[in-house]
């Protein structure tokens, strides 16, 4: 939510209970009181097996439920990084299943699931015999002949920066700059503050010492702590605590169905292990189940449920035993030297992890050759990952199953009597499993065993606990992905939050996680989590932007004697320049803008999508209305499905409207990269432009998503002079728009980063300046006329990195991608290419400075 909401002109505070790593005392705020089958000492040995092995503090003793990881990043400190989207079946309202049905479906979702893939680094979502059509492979006999299953498939979020990991959020983040975030480490927030039905903030206390801090005041507050916590924080809020608060709780039930005996295992795990898909030059990695198809769901009246495999890795420690041979420790040495000889693909292994976590090599570099292991050997990385880089080879394969849990009222999160040391009353928890959902189990189990059979999947034992029907000494435990508590719904009396996940009756209180779920299917939830809260974000961002415009004064410069200059995507760096130069050359201005809430007091604002195709054209006859001029400076320039409708299709009608509403002049922002990587070192404006007709990726090296900006580039500079007879169309490529500051900021990089990026950008202009050459521009004599001109927008003695570098005194190191550049242009082109890559060229801002216009002096 942070990362959506960031960049918006909006202030965040993100309060975190724990610090940047886990301790003991942290963890001892997730201490919870029990009940029922919780406190049984065989189910709690299963929980610690399951869990202890990828977590740092968490204890059974402690959490006798879920996973809580009190740090910033949350749980995924402690996560196999494993998701994957609901079935569609997940969100109806099933007679089987009490309490079922969402108010929203997956439709609904589908675009926020998308947002969230992107952000989880994820390949497509495909399931069934998708995948193997799109991963270019041949579905398995076995999994073709199955009868009640299909393939399900698993991805897994890696890590951006620690290659050979699954992603956490918090190093991730802490990575990242986002403007006006602040982040508060040892807050715990003790109660919400809720006064006449509105949310004014909320009371915080040291996790470390109890002192009450005060209170932070917010207009808005999500609360994002997880199933348990979320409904304890209402509970200990007065005015919150209504409805079934608590209520529902649900988690995903597992519990092992049996394994393959050895002579059959490796097959089993090559069936159901791991899988590669390649799109858009990446790799990406999917672990194979089997799901029970949605019409045996109707027809068994079952809960939606999967079959994962669970494999166990032999840990003869080659690594440790090189270690001791070294250091002629060795208690064993013919017995270390076996280990070593007979595991050299392991200590290999280990070297490479080293080699992809080293961060003095540019990420691109580690992250391309991590995509190629993944490509060539899926159930190698994710044995390594599972064996903790200490073996590779099965020591067993089995099978377990990963329940939907029907919701009951009866499962709850209340508060104990019992308090922290912070004086804050324990979570109790209550989480008991239906007759019904066992039996149901075992007739999965069952099920599952004797298609296996059947498809010729064979060796597999089925657990001797599902031979009792009722399953009475199954060992259920849940899988640490509590959920429920603050369900989703339209009444009040029967849900916590709304469809927008705002809490029933409390004005500006939102919450977010699993805990919203009203039933949870069998997938693991951080996907559905992710998309929702991206959903939510969304929410609050047109609710702010609602406020905020209604509160924006009418703009101080309404003299209709001075003229009036609409400027689209005003708010972005460049209209924020070119504001403060028109309004100091006596325009008025009247600003569009998408999602970033403007700040302005003398800007009259529109709020406009040029990505929505359906956009009337009344909308754009009234943004234009009265105006002597137009800057359009919106573009779409990262989403390539958005880019054909904001940069050519409605740039088309926002030209239609101004030739309607009698603007004089147009001037449209451009951009260097329609002369893709030319042939000359100083480039000018009579320069080819990319060659729509031929292949784009032999014109211009870059990644696939610029190449289509480019496109459109070029086709809404074709589409504007359509209108060189009813306009003045001025169309200025722009050269990189970064001020001195950014320059000398450059210093500080990694070399890593220095290695990737120092090279590229050398067209530099400041912001101002070219705010100051567009006022230049459409204020010239010539903009009286009605025609067209191309003006490069650039500064040909603008410092490159080199100078900036060389001048104080540092070396700019080896330019890698450089050569790869110039190796994908002998890979296309069957030979080195004349071409240049993106640095090794220049604009030619002659023709703009012919016209009077000079630039300012580097401050």
């Amino acid at each position: 939510m942070t990362r959506e909401l960031s960049g918006q002109n909006l202030r965040i505070a993100v309060l975190e209970s724990g610090e940047f790593e886990e301790t003991e005392k942290h963890e001892a705020l997730n201490a919870v009181e029990t009940s029922g089958i919780l406190d049984n000492p065989d189910i709690q040995a299963a929980r610690k097996q399951q869990n202890e092995p990828q977590l740092n503090v968490w204890t059974v003793q402690t959490q006798k439920f879920g996973v809580r990881c009190r740090v910033l990043g949350g749980s995924t400190a402690g996560w196999a990084g494993k998701v994957a989207p609901f079935d569609p079946i997940d969100f109806e309202q099933r007679p089987w299943i009490a309490n079922s049905g969402w108010p929203i479906d997956g439709t609904d979702l589908a675009p926020y699931l998308d947002r969230a893939a992107r952000h989880l680094d994820l390949g497509p979502m495909v399931q069934g015999s998708g995948f193997w059509r799109m991963a270019a492979l041949t579905e398995p006999s076995e999994i073709a002949a199955l009868h009640d299953f299909d393939a399900f498939f698993w991805q897994f979020a890696r890590s951006r920066h620690s290659l050979t990991d699954v992603m956490r959020f918090g190093p991730d983040f802490r990575r990242e700059h986002h403007a006006n975030v602040t982040v508060f480490l040892n807050t715990t927030v003790a109660s919400i503050v809720i006064t006449d039905g509105a949310v004014e903030g909320v009371k915080i206390v040291s996790s470390l010492s109890g002192r009450a801090v005060g209170t932070i005041r917010a207009r808005r507050v999500v609360l994002a702590a997880g199933a348990i916590e979320n409904a304890r924080l209402l509970l200990l809020s007065p005015g919150a605590d209504h409805g079934p608060v608590g209520r529902y709780l649900t988690d995903h039930p597992s519990v092992s169905l049996g394994a393959f005996d050895s002579a059959h295992m490796d097959r089993a795990a090559q069936v159901l292990g791991f899988y590669p898909l390649r799109e858009h030059y990446r790799s990406f990695m999917y672990s194979c189940g089997l799901a029970l198809k949605p019409d045996r769901q109707r027809e068994y009246h079952m809960p939606n449920m999967a079959a994962f495999m669970a494999v166990g890795i032999a840990h003869d420690d080659p690594l440790r035993a090189l270690m001791r041979l070294a250091k002629r420790t060795s208690a064993a040495p013919l017995k270390d030297v076996a280990t070593v000889v007979s595991n050299v693909g392991v200590i290999s292994s280990a070297m490479g992890k080293k080699f992809l976590n080293y961060e003095r090599i540019p990420e691109r570099l580690r992250r391309l050759l991590a995509d190629i292991v993944v490509f060539l050997n899926a159930n190698m990385v994710a044995r390594e990952f599972i064996g903790g880089g200490r073996g590779r080879q099965l020591a067993s394969v089995g099978l377990s199953v990963i329940a939907e849990q029907p919701p009951e009222a009866s499962n709850r999160i209340t508060l104990s009597e019992q308090t922290d040391h912070l004086g804050l009353r324990r979570a109790h928890v209550e989480w008991e499993l239906p007759d019904s959902l066992r039996r149901n189990i075992v007739i999965f189990g069952r099920k599952i065993a004797a298609d296996l059979e059947q498809a010729g999947i064979k060796g597999f034992h089925i657990d001797p606990a599902l031979s009792d029907p009722d399953g009475r000494s199954l060992l259920i435990h849940d899988m640490a992905h509590t959920a429920g508590t603050t369900r989703m719904g339209l009444d009040p009396e029967t849900s916590v939050v709304d469809a927008e996940l705002a809490v029933h009756n409390v004005r500006g209180l939102s919450v977010a996680g699993a805990s919203v779920f009203p039933t949870s299917g069998h997938a693991n939830p951080t996907l559905v989590i992710a998309a929702l809260a991206i959903r939510l974000a969304d929410r609050l961002k047109r609710e702010i932007f609602e406020e905020k415009i209604g509160s924006l004064a009418q703009p101080v410069d309404t003299d209709s004697s001075r003229p009036l200059a609409v400027i689209t995507g005003a708010t972005g760096n460049l209209g924020r320049n070119l504001i403060d130069v028109l309004i100091k050359a006596g325009w008025r201005i009247r600003g569009q803008f998408r999602n970033t809430v403007p700040q302005h007091d003398r800007v009259e604002w529109v709020r406009c999508d040029f990505a929505d195709p359906d956009l009337p054209d009344a909308a754009f006859d009234a943004l234009v209305q009265g105006a002597d001029a137009v800057i359009n400076l919106a573009a779409a320039t990262n989403d390539v499905s958005e880019m054909m409708v904001a940069n050519v299709t409605n740039l088309d009608r926002l030209a239609q409207a101004c030739v309607r509403q009698g603007v004089r002049y147009f001037g449209q922002a451009s951009s260097m990269v329609v002369y893709g990587s030319p042939l000359t070192k100083v480039v000018s404006e009579d320069a080819p432009l990319i060659d729509l007709d031929q292949p784009l990726h032999t014109q211009y090296f870059a990644e696939p998503y610029m190449r289509e900006y480019a496109k459109s580039k070029i086709e809404g500079e074709a589409v504007l002079a359509k209108y060189r007879s009813d306009l003045h169309v001025d169309i200025y490529r722009i050269a990189v728009a970064a001020g001195d500051k950014f320059l000398e900021e450059s210093l500080n990089w990694s070399r890593g980063r220095k290695a990737i990026a120092l090279y590229r950008n050398s067209h530099f202009i400041a912001p101002h300046d070219v705010a100051r050459a567009i006022v230049h521009l459409m204020s010239s004599p010539a903009s009286s006329s009605k025609g067209i001109e191309v003006y490069n927008i650039a500064n040909s003695d603008s410092p490159t990195f080199t100078q900036v570098y060389r001048d104080a005194g540092r070396k700019t190191g080896p330019y890698i991608p450089f050569l790869f550049d110039l190796l994908k242009g002998f890979k296309t082109n069957k030979g080195f290419s004349r071409r240049l890559p993106m640095g090794a060229f220049r604009l030619d801002d002659s023709k703009l400075q012919g016209t009077g216009f000079r630039h300012a002096p580097r401050s």
